[in-house]
């Protein structure tokens, strides 16, 4: 993976079907994450995030996405002590998110939710490697 170059990271299913595709392009502790997804109707959209990797004092940083009235998307960055993440959706649906990347090459773990429009999620839980829970916060 070089500067500029966006590698596909990972490929997945949201809740309700959609499939989506997770890349990345380090630049240094800066960090450009994109998903593009494809509704189940064949509609196509994409949005990410760039800048540090993780914000000092953080396990977690998150960003929102959603076009119009498709599924909402979540890209999660995380601490290299988070080792699982269990999503909770409004409809009691409950989610272990799977993490990707290379934390020496990212400096962070990403993992991805991509669910339908009339669900909002309602929990993230981080886990740490002894299987407890972890606070947001370092």
């Amino acid at each position: 993976m070089t500067d500029h170059d966006p590698t596909v990271l990972a490929e997945g299913l949201g809740t309700g079907g959609e499939r989506w595709t997770l890349t990345a392009i380090p630049h240094g502790r800066r960090l450009q994450t994109m998903v593009q997804v494809v509704q189940t109707d064949g509609r196509r959209w994409a949005a990410g995030s760039g800048g540090t990797a993780l914000r000092d004092g953080r396990r977690i940083d998150t960003f929102a996405g959603r076009s119009g009235a498709s599924s909402h998307l979540v890209i999660l960055r995380l601490a290299p002590d988070v080792r699982a993440v269990v999503a909770t959706l409004s409809d009691g649906t409950r989610e272990d998110l799977r993490l990707h990347g290379d934390v020496e090459r990212l400096g962070v773990r990403v993992a991805v939710l991509v669910y339908p429009a009339q669900l909002d999620l309602h929990n993230l839980v981080l886990i740490g490697a002894d299987g407890r829970e972890l606070p947001d916060q370092l």
